[in-house]
This record gives structure tokens, sequence and C-alpha cells, in this order.
């Protein structure tokens, strides 16, 4: 298990979760989806919600949500200077990680746990702290690499899903509902996501093995990156007939 100095330092400024890619076709497609998930959200809660998004970031998707639907928006944020951008865009963002963070029991309409519980050191506990948030029957939304999908089968060691050491859990439809079960949801829905960043990731890494050099890289990514997400929207769609998509939605609700 990597310790807290470590993870600190693989999560520079520059990490994707917190800069602007440079790409305008990558901008786009973050752009609607985010866009598309805040519409989706906001739809379902009442005026003047309390909505709570665990690893923020710098708060966009809450502010989208605030956009479409009165509500009160809260967020906590690993990252200082990610969770300052959030406090910018009027958001009550504290720094630090959920554990850590001052929220009153049973006071949250939703929560949102978007790619968070691959990176915590104990996602079930993350997960009952999550329920102990939310108002009996409220909803916990999220999004997290699966194990179990085409493109971790197909590129193991390169699958853009790994992310070492960041990820330090990777999880199943079948481990996730388990530990969803085990903090205390129920009504458990999970669903394959359309996003073929892992794709893209994986095809990179796989083209680039062996070499340890960051030349040609932004973030992470090379220039062909935001050209591999168009070209594997097609094999994408496909996986998601048969639930096998490289990320996997979750909707939950905290148990009466």
């Amino acid at each position: 298990m990597p310790t807290p100095e470590v993870l600190n330092l693989a999560y520079p400024c520059h990490y994707h979760a917190y800069a602007a890619p440079k790409s305008a076709i990558t901008r786009l497609l973050l752009s609607l989806a985010r866009r598309r998930t805040a519409a989706r959200l906001a739809a379902s809660l009442p005026s003047g919600a309390g909505v709570f998004d665990i690893g923020c970031s710098t708060g966009l998707l809450l502010e989208a949500i605030g956009k479409r639907r009165p509500a009160r928006l809260f967020g906590v944020e690993y990252k200082p200077q990610a969770a300052e951008a959030a406090r910018r865009r009027g958001i009550s963002c504290q720094t630090g990680e959920l554990e850590d963070a001052d929220v009153e029991p049973a006071s949250m309409d939703l929560a949102i746990l978007h790619h968070v519980l691959e990176h915590v050191r104990e996602p079930v506990e993350t997960l009952r702290r999550t329920a102990s948030i939310l108002k009996p029957g409220a909803r916990l939304v999220g999004e997290l690499p699966n194990l179990d999908s085409w493109d971790a089968r197909l590129f193991g060691r390169y699958w853009g899903g790994g992310h070492a050491p960041r990820h330090l859990w990777h999880f199943t439809p079948a481990t996730l509902e388990a530990a969803l079960r085990h903090a205390g949801f129920d009504d458990i829905v999970i669903r394959p996501a359309l996003h073929t960043g892992h794709w893209a990731l994986s095809i990179q890494h796989a083209l680039r093995r062996g070499r340890v050099d960051c030349a040609g890289l932004t973030a992470g990514r090379t220039w062909y990156y935001p050209l591999l997400l168009l070209l594997t929207v097609p094999v994408n769609a496909v996986q998601a007939t048969v639930h096998k998509t490289g990320i996997m939605c979750f909707e939950a609700r905290r148990t009466p």
C-alpha cells in the first residue's frame, strides 16, 4: 500500500481530474458527459436538496447541478488547490478526505462518488461514512472502473483503468454490489457507462510499452489520445450491450 507521501506525488496539479484538457475533442466529450449527468441528477432532486460530492475536484459537476436545480452544494476534496477552485464556484467545499469532513449526519439528499472508491484506502468504510451523511432512503450515485471488462482482460497490465499507484482497489459488478450492501445500501443498480477513456489509454500504454520517458506526453496523454477516444466509440457501444464496459455506473439508496 503506498504511503500518503507517495500518493501525494501521484496527484500533481496537472492530474487530469484537476486540469482542463488541452485537446478540444476531450474537452467537448467531458463537457457533454458532465451536462448529461448533471441534468439526470438534477431532475430527480427536490428544490433546496442537499448534494454532497465526495472528491469533488474543482466543483464543475456540482456547479452544473446547481444551474439546473436550486440546491445546497457541498463537497470534500483531497487537493487543496482544487478545493479552493470549487469554493470560488460558490460550493461549500472542505479540504481533505471524507473521514475528516464535518458533515451533519443524515442531512443530505444525494451523495456522489465519481471515481473515488478505487482511490481510497478503505472503500467499505468510505461507503459507510457516506451512508451516515445521507437521509434514510436518500441516493448515492457514482462511477468507477470495471475489472470485469473486455478492455481489462485484453490489455492486462496495460489496461487504462489500472492507474497505479492511484487506484488502490479494483471492483467488478459483483464485488461492488457486495461492498454497497455491506455498508448499508439497497436498491442497487449497476450499469455500463459509455466512456472510451480506458480504451484510449490502454492502446496508448500498449504502443508505448517499455518506454519510461514522458516525451510527447501532456498530463500523461499522447497527441493521438483524443483520436482514440473517438475511434473506440463503436467498440464501447457493443461492450455496453453485454455490460462489459471499462467503467460502470452505480446507484443505491441508504437503507431506511
